[in-house]
């Protein structure tokens, strides 16, 4: 079995305009495939490989915009308790817990883009027999 990278971001972007008490998380995001050797010999052409990164950048747009979603509702939500009266401090701590949260949830996003890039490469070898 064979370890491919499909695609690699080193440093999650995402835009965040308008973020004052959430933290972005710092970290990287990889799809890498283990394949058997007639998966690795559909990887070698160019337009399955092209396909196959297609899917992957597609996956990683949705892990942007659901992360910037959550985002979006925790400003909200720390702006809320902080008009409300809570310490900044406490505020700050919890920001901080939820981009720990949100750095350890990327592997299991990672693992989910693998699984539907290879459901994509299986499709692709059963249209090329």
């Amino acid at each position: 079995m064979a370890k491919i990278r499909i695609l690699t971001v080193k440093k999650i972007a995402l835009k965040a305009a308008g973020f004052s008490n959430v933290k972005l998380p710092e970290s990287s995001f990889s799809v890498i495939l283990t394949v058997d050797k007639a998966q690795e010999t559909l990887l070698a052409d160019p337009k399955t490989r092209k396909a196959l990164e297609a899917v992957a950048k597609d996956f990683y747009k949705k892990f942007l915009a659901q992360t910037a979603k959550r985002l979006q509702k925790f400003e909200k939500l720390f702006a809320g308790m902080l008009a409300k009266g809570a310490a900044p401090a406490a505020v700050a701590k919890q920001a901080d817990a939820l981009k720990i949260a949100l750095e350890k949830e990327t592997p299991k996003w990672e693992k989910a883009a693998a699984r539907e890039v290879l459901e994509q490469l299986k499709k692709l070898a059963k249209k090329k027999r």
